[in-house]
């Protein structure tokens, strides 16, 4: 856990200002200046390469609905949530503290837990369109968060240019309606990026998007109700990336039903304690652990 105590002079300095906090509650979403030195930078990626082939660090709950792919020479996407549970440098840059301060203050709460974490890597691809990952928000997946403050943190382990397949994000969409036309495309393995297009076209014209084309060091954030997705990786290099989901400090769990009336169970729900009442804790500090307590 980190407090205002670990930041140093010079990273207090490149906190997000009131003005830059105000523009991303307006919006939806906030690229940092470079925060991460570039060696914490560089041992994330070698522990990254060393997790997806095969090696972990510590013993971990079974994984079972959160997505963790196996690297089989074959996918040109792998996708592993909670690789922070099996990897010691991928626990270490979600809690290196500048990350949860910049989400405490985007989000002006004095409390930043983990909801989960994502490494992946999309593999060049010259020819087909399979690591792409489709137009989506994060809450959509969260219906059992009482919050719309959550946020998601994406850090790129290396440069990432526009020909690597970078996040885009739709400016402002964090303020639209799910309806049920736009759900349709609310999804992210649907991997046809311009359906949605097409919709906004006659929906919501003045759509802008936003690649995250960011140096490395920097990192973006965004609201959990920004859509956002990511088409293919044709550079000649590895993108290799680590989204931090984030819950503020007064998330809470609610009961959350699909069309049938069947109570929804999302994956992280099936990893934590349980509460007094029977239901998912999400203060369990195994799996949603403090990262940030503190006023800034």
């Amino acid at each position: 856990m980190n407090t205002p105590q670990d930041l140093t002079e010079e990273q207090i300095k490149l906190l997000p200002t009131e003005e830059e906090i105000k523009k991303y509650e307006e919006l939806g979403w906030y690229i940092s200046p470079v925060v991460i030195p570039e060696k914490i930078i560089d041992e994330s990626l070698k522990g990254a390469m060393s997790f997806l082939n095969g090696k972990v660090d510590f013993k971990h709950p079974d994984i079972k609905g959160p997505a963790n792919d196996s690297n089989d020479g074959k996918r040109t996407l792998t996708n592993n949530e909670f690789a922070s549970l099996q990897k010691k440098e991928i626990k270490d840059l979600i809690n290196y503290p500048i990350v949860s301060a910049i989400a405490a203050k985007l989000s002006r709460t004095e409390e930043i837990r983990l909801f989960a974490d994502a490494l992946m890597c999309k593999f060049p691809e010259k020819e087909q369109n399979s690591s792409a990952f489709g137009w989506h928000t994060d809450k959509a997946y969260w219906p059992s968060c009482t919050s719309n403050d959550m946020l998601t943190a994406w850090i790129p382990l290396q440069d990432v240019t526009i020909d690597m397949g970078p996040m885009i994000v739709i400016e402002n969409s964090h303020k639209w309606e799910l309806d049920d036309e736009l759900k349709k495309y609310c999804a992210a393995g649907n991997k046809d990026l311009q359906g949605l297009e097409s919709y906004l076209e006659q929906s919501k014209k003045n759509y802008k998007y936003i690649p995250m084309t960011l140096k490395k060091g920097q990192l973006s954030f965004h609201n959990g109700n920004s859509f956002h997705a990511s088409s293919v990786n044709k550079s000649n290099l590895n993108r290799v990336t680590l989204t931090i989901h984030m819950q503020d400090k007064k998330n809470e769990y609610k009961a959350a039903y699909n069309e049938n009336k069947e109570k929804i169970i999302i994956g992280y729900e099936r990893m934590c304690r349980k509460d007094s009442n029977g239901n998912p804790d999400y203060r369990d500090p195994k799996i949603f652990p403090v990262l940030w307590d503190g006023k800034l």
